[in-house]
């Protein structure tokens, strides 16, 4: 039970960036004792509450994060993704379950009836994704967290959410979103050292949000969406520019030949 708690504080630690430095300093102790208690795995109860005092967390919620961190990756079976790609709404209802929202969570999010949230979870029962419980109620039967085949037939549906989203952040700018866009030229061993740092943060925002999932009531929860986009731009395709159009000396682009016609002659 020890070795428990004790991994369920370093998920804590490292996702409020505390070190074993930072919570030595804030405890009044020397960080070989800190480091000595992690390793042991072992202190008295009073000690175990000043460390989570002093990480910030409470004692409950860390002992009822135990055995809930961030398992591996799951995948959904091809079948199953070219099912939902013809039915985007049936695919958005069970990307919300998978992030924990409650039928009724997205009944009021959705604005959607009763009626029409049954079916939506009945329709996911056919499919093998979940098991219907007593009135609305489902229990999943996919473990989380999923990862989706963006290059599979899903790969549309998910670019129109992250458009749309990105779309609704510009214009939410500084009142219910944060939207930052920027080009730079860089070293590629700068732009790696972003990305992971971009990846570690994208780690602590989803463990804090775990932690809150297993400790919060349904209705003292927000939903925030993370979009992240990084690399090398490709600018012709994002900025296409093109000759200027008094340039006589351009080339025309090329136009590909019709299908099914043969190209006229020269």
């Amino acid at each position: 039970m020890n070795g428990l708690i004790f991994e369920a504080l370093k998920r804590t630690l490292k996702a409020k960036g505390v070190t074993y430095r930072e919570l030595a300093e804030r405890m009044g102790v020397s960080e070989p004792t800190v480091k000595r208690i992690f390793h042991e795995k072992n202190c008295k109860l009073d000690r175990l509450v000043e460390i989570c005092a002093a990480a910030g967390v409470e004692l409950e919620n860390v002992l009822g994060s135990m055995n809930r961190g961030p398992g591996p990756v799951n995948r959904i079976a091809p079948e199953i993704e070219r099912r939902l790609a013809g039915r985007p709404a049936l695919l958005f209802i069970f990307v919300m379950l998978s992030e924990k929202f409650t039928p009724q969570g997205i009944m009021r999010s959705q604005g959607l009836s009763e009626a029409s949230m049954f079916l939506y979870l009945r329709d996911l029962e056919e499919l093998g994704l979940v098991a219907l419980g007593r009135g609305l109620t489902a229990r999943l039967l996919v473990e989380t967290p999923i990862q989706w085949n963006f290059e599979g037939p899903l790969r549309p549906l998910f670019e129109m959410t992250n458009k749309n989203f990105i779309g609704w952040a510009i214009t939410h700018i500084e009142k219910e979103a944060t939207f930052v866009s920027f080009s730079r030229r860089m070293r590629p061993e700068t732009a790696e050292m972003v990305r992971r740092e971009a990846e570690e943060l994208a780690d602590r925002a989803r463990l804090l949000a775990h932690h809150d999932q297993h400790t919060t009531p349904e209705d003292g929860l927000t939903g925030y969406k993370w979009t992240f986009a990084f690399g090398a731009t490709p600018f012709p395709a994002i900025m296409p520019i093109g000759p200027h159009p008094r340039d006589a000396s351009a080339r025309p682009p090329e136009q590909p030949a019709a299908k099914g016609r043969r190209p006229l002659p020269a």
